[in-house]
């Protein structure tokens, strides 16, 4: 393993030359030895003395290397044996920033422990365990180590201790030998921080379940900003995505941490946009307005061209029922059975389209009968009920999606759909219509306008109204004539291509809903 003075690689070359990073750490090192000269009953040659009072730059690799290897163990030990445990602790910070000595990182602790100010003890307790060869630490000697870190570290500082120690091939290893001896402090961190260490820090591929990385990467979005910040623009990048996903509740305390991850985002990076309007669905959902309109606000300002933020502010100020927003168009639509008015809307949860039918004094009722149904029904390709309530005026509403266009549109639009997806349509409301048969559902008619058909061509009975129980059919058949009319209208409105005989006369000489779906399919192709 390659050992490191903060950023002085020990194992290079003598000759090697010397970066500018490393001759500034270097002079660091040097003045420190330099003020605990004496301490250390350091003995050193002109030349060495010219580097220690800084009259002379460290420019050779060498020299400096034989420099720092004077610092001998015996003179540490005893000055740590004359002086009080405040300035033993400060000489050890100083001494274990370029030794790899375990021997002192655990005086070092233990005289940070008899101190008084264990807090100014993290970085050089970092920058010394990270030297560490810990293949060759014993057992006894780990949990010493491990014990020291969670009797001097409060639990806000634990996780960015442990997390960087993780980063170190012989500290795992050492590390997962001890498990069994964890102390009860840090074992609850260790499986989350090494699933974020994996997925966030290198990028590699989750192999741990959600509850364990989401743990992760709350313990990560706790570090102290300027700890984030030093990370590259990917591992950034990678946090604020599952940041995002971990974090949901209302006034959440990461929402801030998520606020200052975007902000140092460039906006010059194509991608800053999108992940402002993430966050600001994220903010919308977790009902956090204020500062979802604070956020697309910003995004208007930086990106005048994107509509969406625009789009997004007008919603939210628009008039809606709770978490649905009311759209103006089309305003007028009604029922399959024209009883109640079915309003366009976005639902701000998931920020997805939805209908929102709202009922008629006269029809309450019946309008409380079709919500009962939907709220029961689990049948795949019926639209299932997101919420429910009571209008200011107190109307009843039930809202359900409405993630295409009608089917009636969809046929009629440019020319309707081709034979292919308009087989697949049938063949689906086949299976629907026989599946609610199964479960004892009757509907009194097909109309067009009760389907809609999704981003990808599937269907949706999206409008139950006049629904009924009754006793089950197992075969579909109460629905069979339905299913058979359904799909004559379907291809009837085929104008992109010509309804061969076959396909008519499956529909014609079915005598089934699973002989006709099967004809379909066979059909399909």
């Amino acid at each position: 393993m390659s050992r490191q003075t903060e950023s002085v690689d020990l194992d290079k070359n003598a000759e090697e030359p010397l970066t500018k990073q490393e001759i500034g750490v270097l002079r660091d090192h040097f003045r420190f030895l330099r003020e605990h000269r004496k301490d250390l009953r350091l003995k050193v040659n002109a030349n060495e003395d010219l580097l220690l009072n800084g009259a002379r730059e460290p420019v050779h690799r060498g020299v400096c290397h034989h420099l720092l290897a004077k610092v001998q163990r015996r003179n540490v030990l005893a000055a740590v044996e004359r002086l009080e445990p405040a300035r033993a602790a400060r000489l050890l910070a100083g001494v274990i920033r370029f030794s790899s000595e375990l021997e002192y990182v655990l005086l070092f602790l233990e005289n940070v422990k008899r101190s008084s100010s264990p807090a100014e003890a993290t970085a050089a307790l970092f920058q010394g365990l990270q030297r560490i060869e810990f293949d060759k630490v014993s057992s006894a000697q780990m949990r010493r180590v491990l014990e020291l870190m969670t009797e001097l570290f409060d639990a806000k500082e634990r996780p960015a201790l442990l997390l960087g120690m993780l980063e170190s091939a012989s500290f795992r290893d050492a590390f997962d030998k001890s498990t069994a001896d964890l102390p009860d402090a840090l074992s609850h961190l260790v499986l989350p921080l090494r699933a974020a260490q994996a997925v966030i820090l290198h990028g590699e591929p989750n192999t741990f379940d959600s509850n364990t990385l989401s743990d992760g990467v709350n313990l990560l979005l706790d570090l102290d900003s300027k700890i984030l910040l030093r990370h590259s623009a990917e591992v950034r990048q990678r946090l604020f995505h599952f940041g995002l996903q971990s974090c949901a509740a209302p006034q959440h305390r990461l929402h801030e941490r998520l606020k200052m991850l975007l902000r140092h985002f460039p906006t010059s990076d194509p991608k800053r946009a999108e992940r402002g309007i993430a966050l600001a669905r994220h903010f919308i959902a977790a009902n956090s307005d204020a500062a979802a309109r604070q956020l697309l606000q910003t995004l208007v300002r930086e990106y005048p061209d994107f509509d969406i933020p625009a789009l997004w502010i007008e919603f939210l100020d628009a008039e809606r029922f709770d978490r649905i927003v009311l759209l103006a168009q089309p305003a007028d639509r009604m029922d399959a059975l024209g009883q109640h008015a079915r309003r366009a809307g976005i639902w701000l949860k998931t920020m997805q389209p939805v209908w929102v039918q709202i009922a008629r004094p006269e029809g309450v009722t019946n309008h409380e009968e079709t919500l009962g149904l939907m709220c029961e029904l689990a049948v795949p390709g019926v639209a299932s009920v997101l919420e429910s309530g009571a209008t200011n005026e107190g109307e009843p509403y039930f809202v359900v999606a409405n993630s295409g266009e009608s089917l009636d549109r969809a046929l009629t639009e440019d020319a309707g759909l081709e034979l292919g997806p308009a087989l697949r349509v049938g063949y689906e409301a086949v299976g629907l219509l026989n599946a609610l048969a199964a479960v004892g559902v009757r509907l009194p008619d097909v109309d067009l306008g009760r389907f809609t058909l999704d981003r990808s061509g599937a269907l949706l009975l999206t409008d139950l109204a006049g629904a009924r129980r009754i006793e089950s059919d197992a075969r579909g058949g109460f629905h069979f004539e339905l299913a058979r009319s359904f799909c004559t209208e379907v291809l009837d409105r085929v104008r992109r291509d010509l309804v061969g005989v076959e396909v008519k006369s499956v529909v014609s000489d079915s005598k089934s809903c699973a002989e006709l779906a099967s004809g379909l399919s066979r059909c399909r192709g």
